[in-house]
């Protein structure tokens, strides 16, 4: 499969601990790999640049989407065909990658998202139920089933980017892609990954449960009234 041409982008925060073995794994499968830091106050720029890979600094916190933004910008004005996103805490296992690659080469005008419904068992259960409440919502305003909304394990292609302007700056930023894309006639499509959790535990995350899930919300409130 071609992927000389795909980029692979890492929001990062605080993500010193983790953020090397991601970038190396990443590597394996992925030519380019732009990490983004978003105004960390650890090391996490330090391990970026020593592992060799494109680094943008955001001098501090903006949010996930904001990253996720600039990254999209600079990998577009390098004429990149399409964005493999995933996260810098671990959450993702790089393993997976073939599988969008391989998706992408045969549906290359589709969002791939990444579905970890496979191994739902993983997940604790409170992540369980919130996972399946947010699938249901975000699925009735896209028009369509998804199997995991929220899972940020995924691959744009460049054309779709082009045709949308995202307005958002936090975790919401991913439901307002999809729905965004949706409305634009976008394909989305599922592709199975790895659920981790250690022993019910996920790898630490930034999500703010309140704030992050009324963001959420009113971006699929948006997305219902057709305002988007």
């Amino acid at each position: 499969m071609e992927n000389s041409n795909i980029y692979a982008l890492i929001p990062a925060f605080n993500a010193e601990s983790s953020l090397g073995e991601v970038i190396d794994r990443t590597k394996k499968f992925v030519q380019h790999v732009i990490v983004v830091n978003d105004g960390s106050t650890d090391q996490t720029g330090e391990v970026a640049r020593s592992h060799g890979v494109e680094l943008i600094t955001i001098p501090s916190n903006r949010g996930k989407g904001y990253a996720l933004r600039l990254g999209f910008a600079h990998a577009l004005s390098n004429g990149c065909d399409a964005i493999l996103t995933l996260d810098a805490d671990g959450q993702h296992d790089p393993a997976d990658i073939p599988s969008f690659l391989s998706a992408h080469d045969q549906d290359s005008g589709a969002i791939l998202i990444g579905s970890r419904m496979a191994q739902a068992d993983r997940f604790p259960r409170q992540r369980y139920y919130s996972n399946r409440t947010a699938v249901f919502f975000i699925s009735k305003a896209l028009g369509q089933h998804l199997e995991d909304t929220q899972c940020g394990f995924r691959l744009y292609p460049s054309r779709v980017l082009r045709q949308i302007v995202l307005t958002t700056c936090h975790f919401q930023t991913e439901t307002e892609v999809l729905l965004r894309g949706a409305r634009r006639g976008v394909r989305l499509c599922s592709v199975p990954v790895k659920n981790i959790y250690m022993n019910g535990n996920a790898p630490q995350s930034n999500f703010r449960p309140v704030v992050d899930t009324f963001y959420i919300c009113l971006v699929v409130l948006q997305g219902y009234l057709g305002i988007l």
